[in-house]
């Protein structure tokens, strides 16, 4: 692997300030890899392209690093925050460092954090053993290693079949995606790296809800779904005009005004949920490559 930026602060410099002067210029979109000739995603404008071999060759970085700047503006619903993301970010990526061991590290961080998130399943349940593997397959990577893709897959194929086990929508459905997510080589592996992010995120994000519904008695999807269903039918049975629109949300809130305020209450937790643990993410990111520039500092 190259050394990040070709070992060039000029180069460096000269992509930040490329990124900043394209999101003011009113033509970027929140669109992974995009670029149309006019608008795009960051990683597209930078490029002027889709082809993220150009990415590697041009700039010295991993395919994955440029997956992972437009994941993070594409999950999180204000292109303002996203955009100020992306660029702290990018101005976090260290000159001059071989960024293969950044991708295990990364990595390791989110799965160390799924492990405390499973904390509530016991040691020896197979989850929990196959996140073991899959941190132990990236360790692996980090001492100079090589595992091969025949023990990729089965690592993977055991956190897939323990995935499908759970109960959907449990945490140890949310936990297994992530660890899935995760069993792959960023060596090898353009989207592992993003991928293991979003899962990370949005597996969070439905943990903290959950618990947030039980304790506060606040319907659950499954249950507004339903009661808009049964208003929905109700409403078409009267109607003259088969054509006319109903308002489902209305009359939630007009009949149903309990029911109403739990689901207001309910997109209100999960928005917020949704930010913070974006925000969690992130600040995983930009520790992982702060520390890079001075890797005594490490805590891995």
């Amino acid at each position: 692997m190259a050394q990040s930026f070709h070992d060039s602060a000029d180069l460096k410099q000269a992509m930040v300030q490329k990124a900043r002067s394209f999101q003011e210029s009113g033509a970027w979109v929140s669109r992974p890899l995009h670029w149309d000739g006019e608008t795009g995603s960051l990683v597209g404008a930078l490029l002027e392209s889709e082809d993220l071999d150009q990415w590697n060759s041009q700039f010295g970085l991993p395919k994955w690093l440029a997956l992972l700047l437009d994941m993070v503006a594409a999950t999180i619903s204000t292109p303002k925050e996203g955009m100020a993301a992306q660029l702290a970010l990018l101005e976090a990526v260290p000159v001059g460092v071989d960024l293969d061991r950044q991708g295990n590290l990364l990595i390791l961080r989110f799965l160390r954090e799924t492990e405390k998130d499973l904390a509530f399943l016991d040691a020896d349940h197979p989850l929990r053993v196959s996140l073991r593997d899959a941190m132990e397959l990236h360790d692996m990577e980090l001492a100079g290693a090589a595992p091969k893709p025949a023990l990729w897959r089965k690592v993977r194929s055991a956190a897939i079949a323990e995935t499908d086990r759970a109960v959907k929508e449990s945490p140890e459905a949310q936990f297994g995606g992530v660890i899935e997510a995760a069993t792959w080589s960023p060596r090898t592996s353009r989207s592992v790296v993003p991928d293991t992010f979003r899962s990370w995120v949005n597996a969070r994000r439905d943990a903290a809800v959950q618990r947030q519904v039980g304790e506060r008695g606040l319907l659950t999807v499954k249950e507004t779904k339903s009661l808009l269903e049964k208003i929905h039918e109700e409403e078409k049975k009267k109607q003259k005009d088969k054509k006319e629109f109903i308002h489902v949300f209305g009359i939630l809130e007009e009949k149903y005004p309990k029911e109403h305020a739990s689901m207001m209450d309910f997109l209100r937790t999960q928005h917020k949920e949704s930010l913070q643990q974006w925000e969690n993410a992130l600040g995983i990111l930009l520790g992982v490559f702060e520390e890079a520039h001075c890797p005594d500092r490490c805590t891995c």
